[in-house]
């Protein structure tokens, strides 16, 4: 069973003034009390105030070409005040008079279709759906709420899960195969469970055979999310949650598989009408209303990987929209290699390759990839000498040269180089290392540093224990 991919944090409420864009709460800071700014999370991955020279939006804000992005989660509230329907995706071949006139197997499929009960209701009863979509659709420079990423998408909701948020792989897949059938580019999955699914599998690698970029949340366990769907799949982007101090917030589930991190705490969204979805999760931590934000309680506040995994599906659908020729395999390179390293020196299993830059993301050179990788140490023996033998990546598009070093405890000050690399090694042995090196303490630092021919560096970690 999946459960849609959610956390909630709850504070007190006062208000302040605005700027560009002239979307209220973009401007705002402190409404429900807090020492930030309203929308901080679209702040702190690049999308800051219009006539800011560094904004990403100053590089695309969506209008050069309208990007499908699937949303596969409780459904849309599109007649939001706040949602423009010129973002709600139309298929048009198809004609609201209960025929299939597409002949694709779904009757007046016009703007999405409901997966759970067969039909084109794609109306959410849940509220978050809706707020998944707010974050990348709401609609931008109108004078209302809250600022939207991608001005120019077209939202293709399609509900797999319930009112309480919950729903079943068969459904997640099947509604795969309809977005990538019918022109989306971009497809977000906040949602997720232990276990694997093979349908799901098969679904998740037709999507990306056929060039579309799948984006996930972590989950909110605060666990490894090793065989968890879809989040360790290889066909997604992983993303895990960070807080208002660029750490890993501490409910995001980790791993090998996580990718890259983007915000997830205390976000700003579209309310749904009739919906409070935090109630269905914590009803005995959280009071009814709590979450709503304005006079209307048009708006909402929440927290999860489910809000980080669209910061990233939105930066995707702006880099297609840019650069429609791209790959799935570019826009994905460029999002992590470009991403801002955090916490521990290099890609780590808390937040991957980093966190999200929408500006550097957007200006990434789509050929460019840098990777440095330890996965693991074994003991060899070569005659009669013990050595350690180092496993894991070194490979760049422009390959200048790798080198490990030794340092002793958990966070060295001092460090020896112990081997070099000369020649890419895409996952293998990287080198092999004299054991008696390692004699004079308990614990050991490796540090992999991958240099780039452009003068860039990337550098990986691996703790070594001796008991």
């Amino acid at each position: 069973m999946y459960r849609a991919v959610l956390l909630i944090s709850i504070l007190a409420v006062t208000c302040m003034a605005a700027a560009a864009p002239d979307d209220p709460y973009f401007a705002s800071r402190g409404t429900w009390g807090q020492g930030y700014d309203d929308q901080w999370a679209l702040k702190r991955i690049g999308f800051t105030a219009k006539d800011d020279a560094t904004s990403a939006w100053r590089i695309e804000d969506g209008s050069s070409s309208a990007v499908i992005v699937a949303v596969l989660d409780t459904g849309l509230d599109y007649r939001h005040p706040d949602f423009a329907r010129r973002n709600l995706w139309r298929n048009e071949h198809e004609s609201k008079n209960g025929i299939d006139d597409d002949g694709n197997g779904y009757v007046d499929d016009l703007h999405g279709w409901n997966f759970l009960e067969r039909n084109d209701d794609v109306a959410d009863l849940s509220g978050h759906g809706t707020f998944v979509t707010g974050i990348i659709a709401a609609r931008t420079d109108n004078g209302e709420g809250i600022a939207g990423i991608n001005r120019g998408v077209k939202i293709m909701p399609l509900r797999v899960l319930n009112f309480l948020g919950a729903g079943h792989a068969v459904k997640v897949a099947e509604a795969i195969y309809y977005a990538v059938e019918n022109g989306a580019r971009v497809i977000n999955m906040s949602l997720g469970s232990p276990g694997d699914s093979a349908a799901e599998s098969r679904a998740m690698r037709y999507a990306a055979d056929r060039g579309v970029l799948i984006v996930v949340a972590a989950g909110n366990e605060g666990s490894d999310i090793t065989g968890f769907g879809p989040a360790a799949s290889e066909h997604v982007i992983t993303v895990a949650a960070t807080d208002e101090s660029d750490t890993r917030a501490g409910f995001s589930n980790w791993g090998a598989q996580v990718d890259i991190a983007a915000p997830g705490t205390d976000l700003l969204s579209l309310r749904a009408r009739r919906t409070d979805f935090v109630l269905t999760t914590f009803p005995h931590l959280y009071l009814p209303g709590d979450a709503f934000i304005g006079d209307q309680a048009k708006y909402y506040r929440a927290s999860g990987t489910s809000f980080s995994a669209p910061l990233v599906a939105a930066t995707a659908s702006l880099i297609f929209a840019k650069q429609p020729e791209l790959t799935a395999a570019d826009v994905r390179r460029m999002l992590l290699q470009s991403a801002r390293d955090i916490g521990v020196p290099g890609i780590d299993q808390f937040s991957g390759y980093g966190l999200l830059d929408a500006r550097a993301a957007l200006a990434a050179d789509p050929k460019f990839f840098l990777d440095a990788v330890i996965t693991g140490v074994a003991v060899a023996q070569e005659g009669n000498r013990t050595l350690v033998a180092v496993r894991g990546t070194a490979a760049a598009d422009q390959f200048r040269r790798a080198t490990i070093e030794l340092g002793a405890g958990t966070d060295p000050t001092r460090w020896q180089r112990v081997a070099e690399v000369r020649e890419v090694v895409p996952d293998g042995t990287l080198a092999r290392i004299d054991a008696t090196l390692l004699q004079s303490a308990k614990q050991w630092t490796l540090r992999l540093i991958v240099e780039h021919r452009g003068g860039q560096t990337r550098e990986a970690r691996y703790l070594v224990n001796l008991g």
